[in-house]
């Protein structure tokens, strides 16, 4: 397949009613599905999501990578073109209408091929890697329409601006592979990779999806509530929601996008491997203030992203993180969230003890709380110490990934 089609449908999708963008998305992949090579490419190419969430990679080019390469193959002033355009996009697209130089083949781009070189320039890294990244950019934007650069562009900064999600695309998906939507909905929520589940759809095989360790899965989903007794609960803190993936020797941790923040949390890491057990837990990352005037502060969210976002990860933190454990999703390799929560809950206990005193070190259960009245839901939010809120559990109820919970609920104060 050409690039340019899939240029040519994405800027149709960008200009679409949100009602009309899953069609134009689902005609593309109806003259793609002849040729399933092209199928996960093309798929990862729409949605601007060239390899899953979970893998250590990323595409280490910014605004001034791209203005460097489009200002060795176009005659056009490029710092003013983005000073008008603002989006990158745009400001290929202006910029490759005036091409100072031409490709020595006039062979239109495949989208295999731009895919390919795109993720060859993710790959990228070292001494040197700047100036290689920049000679497979230049070679693109020489091939490239002024339409394919705007979205190569685009794509190389993972900001399509065509508003086609991943809810668009599963009914996109179900629309041209004649697939049932439940049943893609079920294989996205273990293998978070639409290109993947695009390839299992065509051939039938999305039956086979199963949880694999290393990969997260997708988190459940609570809707907000008003408490229901009686009821199990457990209270939640500011912080960030994480999977905890512990297998053999080796720590994963993920946060609620899927990104792998291990790097970040070695100290906890070190402390999670000495745990008997193989594990894959859903948990809340939490910290505590680790200075004079804060001692034991439990740190806001915006703090939390701070602590795993920076950049100089040697340095001391005045931030102790650790890991609050709300449900366990697979024990010992095994996938367990068809058990009921109660069985669950009995199983994670059984590897990580009984829930800890705040603050502590690690890993704990989160203290869960068996209510009966109102009144005992009301003054357990007001003793538990920095909550924001209770987590409420249905005893009888299954962990689904990807899927909002209709018998699990956040009250909030």
């Amino acid at each position: 397949m050409r690039y340019s089609r899939i240029a040519q449908a994405l800027q149709e999708i960008s200009h679409a009613s949100r009602g009309c963008k899953a069609d134009l998305a689902a005609s593309l992949l109806c003259e793609i599905k002849p040729d399933i090579e092209i199928l996960c490419p093309a798929v990862r190419l729409l949605l601007g999501e060239l390899w899953p969430p979970w893998e250590k990679r990323e595409m280490g080019i910014g605004p001034e990578a791209l203005m460097t390469a489009l200002t060795e193959v176009s005659d056009q002033d490029i710092p003013s073109l983005r000073e008008r355009c603002h989006d990158m996009g745009r400001v290929a697209e202006a910029a490759l209408g005036q091409k100072g130089q031409h490709s020595l083949f006039r062979e239109p781009l495949e989208a295999l091929s731009v895919y390919e070189r795109l993720l060859r320039i993710s790959e990228m890294n070292g001494k040197e890697s700047e100036q290689r990244k920049n000679a497979l950019l230049r070679g693109l934007f020489l091939e490239a329409t002024p339409l394919e650069g705007k979205y190569i562009a685009r794509t190389a900064l993972r900001n399509m601006q065509a508003g086609i999600g991943h809810k668009t695309m599963i009914v996109a998906l179900s629309r041209s592979l004649q697939c049932d939507r439940e049943k893609i909905l079920r294989a996205y929520g273990l293998m978070p990779d639409l290109g993947s589940i695009a390839v299992m759809a065509q051939r039938q095989e999305l039956e086979v999806v199963a949880f694999r360790a290393k990969v997260p899965i997708r988190f459940m989903l609570f809707r907000q509530s008003n408490p229901v007794v009686p009821g199990c609960f457990l209270p939640k803190y500011p912080g960030l929601r994480v999977q905890v993936h512990k297998i053999k020797n080796e720590v994963l941790i993920f946060t609620s996008r899927l990104r792998n923040i291990t790097t970040s949390l070695s100290g906890i890491s070190r402390q999670l491997e000495k745990i008997d057990s193989d594990f894959v837990a859903d948990a809340d990352l939490i910290g505590f203030h680790d200075c004079a005037v804060k001692k034991n502060v439990i740190c806001s969210q915006a703090e939390m992203r701070r602590y795993i976002n920076r950049r100089h990860l040697s340095r001391k933190s005045r931030i102790r993180p650790t890991l609050l454990a709300y449900d366990l999703i697979a024990l010992q390799g095994d996938d367990i969230c068809s058990l009921p929560y109660q069985d669950r809950r009995e199983k994670l206990l059984s590897i990580l003890g009984e829930p800890q005193a705040m603050p502590f070190l690690g890993i704990s259960p989160a203290r869960e709380d068996v209510l009966m009245d109102l009144g005992a839901v009301d003054e357990l939010l007001s003793k538990a110490a920095g909550a924001r809120a209770l987590l409420e559990r249905d005893p009888k109820a299954s962990y689904l990934p990807g899927i909002a919970s209709k018998r699990d609920f956040i009250c909030n104060k």
